[in-house]
């Protein structure tokens, strides 16, 4: 159902507060900062709210944001060591105001004390939750939305803060209705997007192929993410190696910080443990988002092998939405996500490589069903579309305005 455009001065006016980690735009990577972008740009093209987005600064982002018509970036610096921003020490003493324990967000907040009219509502994009306390004290719980974007307990101090939240799975809801005394229908779902005119079947690069050392032979299962343990990457990489099938080999995209050059320890082992596959395994590092349906078209088969509770995970949905069958874990929110769309799900635990490894040797020598699952898959990534996104968004906001002032 189409949204009607209200007039320009009843536009709801929402600020997005993330993490103070990446900045927004989202050039250097990061889930939430992603999101947070196809929400502005879409934005842009319908001018439904009016949107004020906190972010750390950075060149390139201030760059991407220029022209913006219906979003207005604050970007506010990260103070120097770890002292409370004395200001937001002066206003929380003359008003009784709790000052959040990071410095940061004082600075947001005290950015906010300065822009008229108010926000009519405030979304907590995730990071700890628990910072946004002063905020939701200066405007009222009932125009404090938590995004949860991963798995969260609630506390007394989370519903004390926020009128409402933001699931991104109904595992995610259900987990966050357990511990908290939130009405229900303020426990909103909004499933993740990704942007569907980049995100879908073509062909596949053959020079991009052979770049990367890969032949037409060659049955290539795609590991997309951060290189962190808990998203089982070293599993798969033991499941590979139990494949006595050269032609299965492992391409693996991702850092272990985003769109930053640092290794990490687990990086290492992980370098260690590909020697034994010699050409098998291949590492690309940091890919930008705009780059990463070409990876996806390659691949023969991509796997998320999450050993968590997975809150959504974008890159099964990138993936099927290229026309990619899928083979992951059975983990929090991503059965629903991936409903429909035929991929294979393994359980988590002791035997989750063996698991994996008999999975990826099925669908190798299965041409026929990897096909038939990548089209099922083509199908169910259409309905994760930046503007289904958006619109709910903005459904959910006019519900949180409308209906939240007995909160």
């Amino acid at each position: 159902m189409a949204i009607r455009k209200p007039d320009k001065e009843k536009r709801p006016r929402v600020l997005l507060v993330p993490p103070p980690d990446l900045p927004v735009p989202a050039v250097q990577g990061g889930a939430v900062e992603t999101l947070l972008t196809h929400l502005i740009r879409e934005n842009e093209k319908q001018g439904l709210l009016e949107l004020l987005c906190a972010s750390v600064p950075d060149d390139a982002a201030r760059r991407a944001a220029e022209g913006w018509q219906h979003t207005k970036m604050l970007y506010v610096p990260r103070p120097s060591g770890h002292r409370r921003y004395w200001p937001m020490v002066f206003v929380e003493r003359c008003m009784g105001i709790a000052a959040p324990y990071d410095p940061w967000y004082q600075k947001v907040q005290l950015s906010l004390a300065l822009e008229l009219p108010p926000p009519d509502l405030i979304v907590a994009e995730g990071g700890n939750l628990t910072q946004c306390s002063a905020i939701s004290r200066m405007f009222g719980r009932r125009r404090c939305l938590a995004h949860l974007h991963g798995q969260t307990g609630c506390t007394s101090v989370m519903d004390d803060i926020y009128g409402g939240v933001l699931a991104l799975s109904e595992f995610i809801r259900e987990d966050y209705l357990k511990t908290s005394t939130l009405d229900p229908q303020r426990a909103y779902i909004l499933h993740n997007c990704i942007d569907t005119s980049r995100f879908c079947p073509g062909p596949a690069s053959k020079a991009l192929r052979a770049q990367l050392g890969f032949t037409d032979a060659d049955f290539i299962v795609l590991y997309c993410g951060r290189l962190d343990p808990d998203k089982g990457i070293h599993k798969l990489m033991e499941a590979i190696a139990a494949l006595p099938i050269p032609q299965i080999k492992l391409l693996i995209v991702g850092s272990p910080f985003f769109a930053r050059t640092q290794q990490s320890p687990f990086q290492r082992r992980l370098e260690q443990q590909a020697k034994s596959l010699g050409s098998r395994v291949q590492f690309t590092g940091y890919i930008p988002n705009e780059d990463l349906p070409d990876y996806y078209r390659l691949a023969d088969l991509c796997c998320v092998p999450t050993l968590v509770e997975e809150a959504a995970g974008l890159v099964a949905v990138e993936a099927m939405a290229c026309g990619r069958p899928v083979l992951a874990t059975r983990s929090g929110g991503m059965p629903e996500y991936l409903q429909g769309s035929q991929a294979v799900l393994v359980e988590r635990g002791d035997t989750v490589a063996d698991q994996l490894a008999w999975s990826i040797r099925m669908l190798y020598e299965h041409p026929a069903l990897c096909a038939e699952m990548g089209a099922a898959g083509a199908l169910r990534g259409k309905e994760f579309s930046t503007e289904h996104y958006y619109a709910e968004f903005v459904r959910i906001a006019h519900d949180m305005i409308e209906t939240g002032g007995t909160l």
